[in-house]
């Protein structure tokens, strides 16, 4: 009885709270100051996922390359050392599920918060373990997107993809600050990396502020919440109790778990799901490799680094006109458009290896063919988030993240198999094509689309 009276206490508190914001009306100009926050979060997440693999060659030669250890054995004991950091990956779709309980804005501030501690401890290490802590704090906070369920809750429907894909082609673009950063902070001289992460790390606090003072929850998780806890907490123990006896989940239970039951107990759902793990399988070869496909082809130093530099360029662009499409031909055609551009931009890049393309050819190619793997990653996701009704919404979003990392894990595998056979580029071409076919095939035949979806209005759907 105390835990039952704890539990109403608490949920109370929290529903006379949520009906004093829904009674709120927004500020002027709420909706610019909320877009302008969700870009800059953009920006610093991308920079922050960004950061490690363009200062790699800094911190490992500072760290590891000591006592007449090369630079190749200490980043060969880099990449073996640094699975631990992947250990708090596994929290992350329990964290992300926070928001169905305590809301959207607390997982924003949080989450932009992390960013910046993160940053801000790696800046400081003095030795590689500290710095290991600080990547894997950044790492733990960059993996759930948390603005991304935000923006999508707070945007008009008819203009909701073309929104979501301005924000992120403008993050995407501000990648290009890393090398700026490195150009004007470093001057060429690698040890002053760590002003490199400062700058970011700082830019991060500031807008964890910004959220925390002008951010409001979203009215549609405010509505959702709202009516849940309306509801007599008997009458929600009741039925709580008699979905358990019967062995389904109810899109009022929250948490990861009841995610992945929601996900398996409803058709639709279950097959993107499953076009989403096989499309995952990919993942891996398209972020980790094409630095390595590019050395591995000859190219110099210099040459990949003109390479890289139209990498964000052309997948902003991607990024950019894909919003467009998703809202005047759907969500599946915009996977399937632009799953079946990464797949000819991609094997164009690897002829273009064998071949000797110019850099710049290369890079473009780069951008479109990662641009057109993660729209089409991306747009499952959205897609995701409007099938499912707002009070489980976060939930099943962060189970999505715990499965499809039986993807992300096999196509990883797959590909280290087969860089020591057929080499890096084929190994990468060899996994990702044939799984990103048959999950754009999938979505086409076997899923339906979600375009014009008012997220307020969203049911659990009978089946």
């Amino acid at each position: 009885m105390k835990n039952e009276s704890k539990i109403m206490e608490r949920d109370r508190k929290q529903l006379t709270r949520l009906e004093k914001l829904g009674n709120k009306k927004p500020y002027a100009g709420y909706f610019a100051v909320i877009l302008f926050l969700v870009a800059s979060v953009n920006i610093i997440d991308e920079i922050t996922s960004s950061l490690p693999a363009n200062l790699q060659s800094c911190y490992v030669t500072e760290f590891l390359a000591i006592d007449g250890r090369n630079y190749t054995d200490a980043l060969a004991l880099h990449s073996s050392v640094s699975i631990i950091s992947y250990v708090l990956g596994i929290f992350t779709p329990f964290y992300k599920a926070l928001a169905d309980k305590i809301g959207r804005k607390p997982l924003f501030f949080l989450s932009t918060l992390g960013m910046s501690i993160g940053m801000l401890i790696a800046s400081a290490a003095p030795n590689y373990w500290i710095y290991l802590f600080g990547s894997s704090v950044m790492s733990f906070f960059i993996a759930h997107d948390i603005q991304i369920i935000y923006i999508l809750e707070v945007a008009p429907a008819k203009h909701r993809a073309r929104i979501y894909s301005i924000l992120k082609s403008i993050g995407i673009v501000g990648v290009v600050a890393i090398p700026w950063m490195r150009k004007v902070l470093m001057n060429n001289d690698p040890t002053r990396w760590r002003v490199v992460y400062l700058v970011p790390a700082i830019a991060a606090f500031i807008a964890a502020v910004c959220v925390l003072l002008f951010a409001r929850e979203t009215s549609v998780y405010i509505e959702g919440r709202t009516a849940y806890l309306r509801r007599p907490y008997a009458e929600r123990k009741e039925e709580s109790e008699r979905l358990r006896r019967e062995k389904k989940s109810d899109a009022g239970k929250q948490g990861v778990f009841a995610g992945v039951k929601y996900i398996m107990k409803h058709r639709d759902l279950r097959a993107l799901m499953i076009c989403h793990i096989v499309f995952d399988v990919g993942l891996a070869c398209v972020g980790l490799y094409h630095e390595s496909m590019l050395k591995d082809a000859g190219y110099a130093t210099a040459e990949a680094t003109q390479a890289l530099f139209f990498v964000p360029v052309m997948y902003a662009i991607c990024v950019f006109i894909s919003g467009f499409v998703a809202d005047s031909l759907g969500r599946k055609k915009t996977i399937l458009l632009f799953g079946a551009l990464h797949i000819l931009a991609f094997c164009v890049f690897v002829y273009g290896l064998r071949h000797s393309f110019a850099p710049t050819v290369l890079g473009m190619l780069c951008g479109i063919y990662q641009g057109g793997y993660w729209i089409g990653r991306d747009y499952m996701d959205i897609m995701v988030t409007e099938k499912v009704p707002t009070e489980i919404r976060a939930s099943v979003m962060g189970a999505d993240g715990l499965l499809v990392t039986i993807g992300m894990a096999v196509g990883y595998l797959l590909c280290i198999a087969g860089i020591s056979m057929i080499g890096v580029a084929f190994s990468c071409l060899f996994v990702t094509v044939p799984c990103v076919a048959a999950a754009i095939i999938g979505v086409s035949v076997k899923v339906k689309e979600t375009k014009g979806t008012v997220m307020e209005e969203i049911v659990d759907p009978v089946e």
